[in-house]
């Protein structure tokens, strides 16, 4: 169901999605093949063993590419929510993990901490909308898409407006064995207390550039998974993030990565 499930549109209550979303699907796509053709170029500097276009070649060749309109629910209000108020969970053991703890919490209201296992992710900027469908601008400037850098260093990303963004996915981190990395990231909502925010929604479009179901995950020869998530790199991960060595295996096809993925965070 998640690769083969025809798509279900709205034809008869709004009849112009259907095209509009094809048409700017089409679009990432077509400038994520450009952005793959750089990044193999990059990718094959620095490993021997690379597949000289295999980003570009995954992207502009896969009949799986899948494309999500994503809405984000207005945040309960903090009156709404006070009756179910929570301490943030911490781990006291160790301070770096309790920081990293309460990043995971603090940090993804919207969405938790998660890599996308796909090749490449294309974004539109985030709409927000209020109660009455209108679109306004986010009234809370600290909400909004975050994500971490190899050394785990917390980055708020704004998407201009007349822009796209695209981040690495956990497929392309695999073909070319660590020289790319998948992005960390989530997205935060806004403060429950900020009254100015009650009702407003975040409205996304994101565009998952992947190989067929059959498609290979092979690691370039004369690298191992170790080099593709070196063990620092990993320690830096969200606690939510699941290693790639306990998904991954030699042999192993997208369809069989995508549902060892699937089953990790269920």
């Amino acid at each position: 169901p998640a690769f083969y499930h025809p798509n279900v549109w709205p034809d008869e209550t709004l009849p112009c999605l259907k095209h509009t979303l094809k048409e700017m699907g089409m679009l990432i796509r077509s400038i994520g093949k450009l952005v793959g053709r750089r990044c193999d170029a990059y990718v094959l500097s620095q490993c021997d063993g690379y597949a000289g276009n295999k980003m570009e070649s995954v992207i502009d060749s896969s009949l799986c590419v899948k494309a999500r309109l994503l809405h984000y629910f207005p945040s309960p209000s903090d009156e709404d929510d006070s009756d179910n108020q929570e301490e943030d969970p911490k781990v006291t053991s160790d301070k770096g993990k309790e920081e990293t703890t309460k990043d995971d919490v603090d940090y993804s209201t919207w969405c938790g901490w998660h890599n996308d296992h796909c090749s490449m992710t294309g974004l539109v900027p985030a709409m927000y909308m209020n109660a009455k469908g209108e679109e306004v601008t986010c009234p809370d400037p600290d909400a909004g898409l975050y994500i971490k850098s190899r050394k785990g260093e917390l980055i708020h990303v704004n998407v201009p407006p007349d822009a796209l963004a695209f981040q690495i996915g956990e497929t392309a981190q695999i073909h070319t064995g660590g020289v790319l990395q998948a992005t960390p990231h989530a997205v935060r909502g806004y403060c429950p207390k900020n009254t100015a925010c009650k009702g407003i929604s975040r409205e996304s479009f994101a565009v998952f550039m992947q190989p067929d179901y059959f498609g290979d995950m092979a690691i370039p020869n004369g690298r191992t998974i170790e080099d593709a998530q070196k063990r620092d790199a990993e320690n830096h991960l969200p606690r939510t993030v699941r290693n790639l060595r306990s998904r991954w295996s030699p042999g192993i096809n997208f369809g069989e990565f995508s549902q060892n993925t699937f089953e990790a965070f269920s």
